[in-house]
């Protein structure tokens, strides 16, 4: 199950049920592949569980061109809602070190767990 963003500028989380790639989620997004590539690399480099979620390679490196978790879906969409409102990416940077609880999986489940109250 995937809940749509209606339209770009909507600064909803994004949550998932199943593995997206980068194009399906810029798709659903409504963004370029581009921005979303952008986000997931700033991402990669500044949240560790984010990267974390990755699988690893043979050689212990990470496979960030496998598709995106849940989770990570909804960290892009977060980044995307920061840079709507934040505009510049040192900015986006600096939001993510002051604030790294806004893109914890604890924060994630437990928004998740709140949008099952709101469904049921």
């Amino acid at each position: 199950m995937t809940r749509q963003r209606r339209n770009s500028n909507t600064f909803d989380d994004l949550f998932t049920d199943y593995c997206l790639t980068k194009s399906e989620l810029s798709d659903l997004m409504g963004v370029s592949r581009d921005s979303v590539v952008r986000w997931s690399k700033l991402a990669f480099y500044f949240i560790p569980a984010f990267r974390d979620s990755y699988p690893k390679l043979s050689d212990g490196s990470y496979d960030n061109e496998a598709p995106l978790n849940p989770y990570q879906c909804w960290i892009i969409s977060r980044i995307s809602r920061d840079f709507a409102k934040l505009r510049l990416a040192d900015r986006v940077k600096m939001s993510i070190k002051n604030y790294p609880q806004n893109y914890s999986k604890y924060t994630y489940q437990n928004a998740q767990r709140e949008l099952t109250k709101i469904g049921a």
